[in-house]
C-alpha cells in the first residue's frame, strides 16, 4: 500500500493532521502496518515536493503542537498520476489497496483502460507458465517437482490476481456508466 497516495487521498477529501490519517488506517490494521515514525517522513517528503501544506498550527496547554495540513493542486495533479501509475506497474495486488479507497479521483474510463492493460501483462505471464514443459531436461530430475510446485503456485497467484482485478474492472466501469 502507498501511504503517500493514501495520505494525498485523505487530504483531496479535507484538512487533517497526522494523528487524523493514522485514525483512518485503523480499518487496515490486519493488511497494513505504519508506525508513527513513517507517517511523520511521508508528510514530510510530501510537504517539501510542494504537494501537501500546512495549514495551521494548534499549541494547547500540556499538549504537543497539533500541524494540520491540505493538499495543494500539484498535490492532486500527482494523486491522479500515482493512481493511474500503481495500477500500470504492480507486482503485488496489495501496493494497489490505497489506490482503491480513492478511485473517485481519476477518471475512470482512463483508469478501466489501465485496468485491462495490467489483466493483459498478467494473461500473457499465465501464457507463458503454461507453456513452460516443467520436465524441460535444463531442470536437474531431483528439481522438476519442486519447479512445477513452483509454476503452479505463480499460476494460481496470477489467475486469482486476474479474477481480483476483473472485479476492480467492473466496479471502474460502473462508475464510469453513473457519469
Amino acid at each position: 500500500m502507498s501511504l503517500q497516495i493514501f495520505i494525498l487521498g485523505m487530504l483531496s477529501e479535507g484538512e487533517h493532521h497526522p494523528y487524523d490519517i493514522k485514525k483512518n488506517l485503523k480499518p487496515l490494521d490486519n493488511t497494513v502496518s505504519i508506525n508513527d515514525g513513517t507517517l511523520y517522513y511521508n508528510f514530510e517528503v510530501l510537504l517539501k515536493k510542494g504537494l501537501i501544506k500546512k495549514l495551521k498550527v494548534v499549541q494547547s496547554d500540556n499538549r504537543p503542537e497539533k500541524t494540520t495540513y491540505g493538499i495543494t493542486d500539484k498535490g492532486r495533479i500527482m494523486l491522479e498520476e500515482e493512481i493511474y501509475d500503481v495500477f500500470k506497474n504492480f507486482s503485488d495486488i496489495r501496493s494497489l489497496y490505497s489506490s482503491l479507497l480513492f478511485l473517485d479521483k481519476v477518471d475512470p474510463h482512463k483508469l478501466a483502460y489501465v485496468i485491462e492493460e495490467a489483466i493483459e501483462k498478467l494473461n500473457k505471464k499465465v501464457s507463458l507458465i503454461e507453456e513452460t514443459d516443467p520436465e524441460l531436461t535444463i531442470i536437474p530430475v531431483e528439481r522438476r517437482e519442486a519447479v512445477s510446485l513452483i509454476m503452479d503456485h505463480a499460476n494460481q497467484t496470477y489467475q486469482k490476481d486476474i479474477n481480483w482485478l476483473h472485479k476492480v474492472l467492473t466496479t471502474v466501469r460502473e462508475r464510469a456508466g453513473a457519469e
